[in-house]
């Protein structure tokens, strides 16, 4: 088949969940099909990543957009954004050149079907009215921005925040029926999505794992080490550190003064910056290559995440590795691990950071744990099951005759 995949940022370097998802999902795909790619590139950098997309993709075309963050033209945009009724993230990627591109490419090649990776593209689904249509939902956007507005602090952005939460919920309500198919993550996202669209148009199609990648290693395990894994750029992950640094740790510290934690990735918060120049136990790695040695390394993988939705691929790499996992509520929601079998869940500071003492105190627990979500994660979430569920579904409705 001809594939006209539409995301909304290049999936490289692929060191996000969102990138990892999209990445392996483009790679299955072209093994079988033509793929052309358009995106949208927030940095000059991106660019340089079209070569790598190239050599699996027919083409690949970027559109350059504002950068989100503190510079005028996000916020020009968010200030146009109060009088439209749809999302700023919606708006933000549908641009007249773009729009152009894509016009040429249908002029020019006969789809068989469009990939629209992010519910932020919805907007583009009426310029494909004979064309099937898959949508693939990462998380459920509006739940995702209701749990930041709750924790959020700043008045102002919380304000701004429900706002967007009100027309982000009602653009799912607008474009998910429309699809000829919406893919979701996790079948607790299915549920939320179903309910809210009123719509039986969704297949779960769970977030993978290389599970040759990621695996066990004889990495000499450190003990009463602690690891996360996860840019902090991100309001999410943001508030995960600083959550457990605030609340989690001083728990922990109190019963175990010997434990020790690491932060691998980039953008550290300030209160983590600041804790670790205060304490030695705490340390700031930066973003590092190739991760895996030092969650090998640690005596438990931590993921104390608050908000967000979708399932945590930073959770499912490290149960690959056979690592002990504490994860809050929201960091397994939509993993088929059980607590106290797979990994184990603490709703409060409390909870979470009883689990890991226990685990620390108890390695035969955490090994046995680690075991269980290694199997599990073979079982359900490498990406060579998945990529054969992935190409059925394609294969099949993508052949479907819309607009006949």
């Amino acid at each position: 088949m001809n594939i006209l995949f539409l995301s909304p940022e290049i999936p490289y370097p692929a060191q996000s969940g969102h990138h990892l998802r999209t990445l392996n999902v483009l790679k299955m795909l072209a093994r079988s099909h033509r793929i052309h790619f358009v995106g949208f590139a927030q940095h000059r950098e991106d660019y340089r990543y079209i070569p790598q997309l190239g050599s699996f993709c027919e083409s690949v075309t970027l559109f350059p957009i504002a950068p989100k963050g503190y510079n005028p033209a996000f916020f020009t945009m968010a200030l146009k954004n109060c009088g439209s009724p749809y999302p700023l993230v919606a708006q933000r990627y549908c641009t007249a050149e773009a729009r152009r591109w894509i016009q040429k490419l249908l002029d020019r090649h006969p789809f068989d079907l469009v990939h629209i990776d992010m519910l932020a593209l919805g907007l583009y689904h009426a310029m494909f009215p004979k064309i099937p249509v898959f949508l693939t939902n990462h998380n459920v956007e509006s739940l995702r921005l209701y749990r930041w507005s709750r924790i959020e602090k700043n008045a102002l952005l919380r304000l701004y925040l429900k706002s967007q939460y009100h027309k982000l919920r009602r653009f799912e309500q607008e474009i998910c029926p429309v699809m000829d198919r919406c893919i979701v993550v996790s079948e607790t996202d299915r549920d939320h999505l179903q309910s809210l669209c009123r719509s039986d148009n969704f297949t779960v199609v769970p977030n993978g794992v290389d599970t040759t990648y990621f695996r066990p290693m004889p990495t000499p395990l450190r003990a009463n080490h602690l690891v996360w894994v996860g840019g902090m750029g991100s309001p999410y992950n943001a508030d995960a550190v600083d959550y457990f640094l605030t609340a989690v740790w001083p728990i922990i510290t109190q019963t175990n003064g010997a434990v020790t934690v690491e932060f691998i990735g980039e953008s550290p918060t300030a209160t983590l910056r600041r804790l670790a120049m205060e304490d030695p136990r705490i340390r700031i790695t930066g973003l590092i290559e190739d991760i895996r040695p030092a969650v090998s390394a640690a005596s438990v993988f931590i993921a104390p995440i608050r908000s967000g939705s979708g399932t945590k691929i930073k959770v499912l790499n490290a149960m690959a590795q056979a690592k002990a996992v504490v994860a809050t509520p929201v960091a397994a929601e939509g993993i088929a691990g059980a607590h106290g079998e797979h990994l184990l869940i603490g709703d409060t500071a409390e909870s979470f950071a009883e689990a890991v003492v226990r685990l620390l105190a108890q390695p035969d627990l955490a090994r046995r744990l680690g075991a269980a979500a290694r199997d599990l994660i073979e079982e359900r979430y490498s990406w060579q099951v998945i990529g054969r569920t992935m190409d059925q579904l394609y294969s099949t409705i993508g052949t479907s005759t819309k607009g006949l």
